[in-house]
C-alpha cells in the first residue's frame, strides 16, 4: 500500500499541472477576446479553440487527479495511466507546445501520473 504522502504530492503534481493548463487557456482566450475587439475576428478563431481544449483537458486532469488521491485503500494505478497519457497526447497531438504555462503544466501531469503509477506498485 502506498503512503499517503505519495499520493498526496502526485495529486498536487496533477492538480498544479491542470491549473497552469487552465490559467494557459485563459491567457488564449484573452488573446482570442483581443483579436475580435480589433477585428481581426479570423485570427480569434484559433486562440478560442485551444482555450476551449486547454479546458477541459484541465478539468479532466483536475478530476483524476483528485480521484487518485482520495483514494486510501488501493493502488491509484487508472488514475496515474490517465494523466501519464493526457500529458504524452498533449504534447503529441493537442499542441501543449504553445505557451510556457502548458508545457510546466504537462511536465506536472506526467510527474503526478508517474508517481501515481509508481506508487501503485
Amino acid at each position: 500500500m502506498a503512503e499517503p504522502s505519495e499520493r498526496r504530492a502526485a495529486a498536487l503534481c496533477g492538480l498544479l499541472g491542470a491549473v497552469l493548463i487552465v490559467l494557459d487557456g485563459l491567457l488564449d482566450l484573452a488573446r482570442g477576446f483581443f483579436y475580435v475587439v480589433v477585428g481581426r475576428g479570423v485570427h480569434a478563431l484559433l486562440p478560442l479553440d485551444q482555450a476551449l481544449i486547454f479546458f477541459v483537458v484541465g478539468l479532466i486532469v483536475a478530476v483524476f487527479s483528485i480521484l487518485g488521491g482520495l483514494r486510501r485503500d488501493g493502488p491509484a494505478t487508472v488514475s496515474g495511466a490517465v494523466l501519464v497519457v493526457l500529458a504524452v497526447v498533449g504534447w503529441l497531438a493537442l499542441g501543449f507546445g504553445s505557451g510556457v504555462l502548458a508545457i510546466l503544466g504537462t511536465v506536472l501531469v506526467l510527474v503526478g501520473g508517474v508517481v501515481f503509477l509508481a506508487s501503485g506498485r
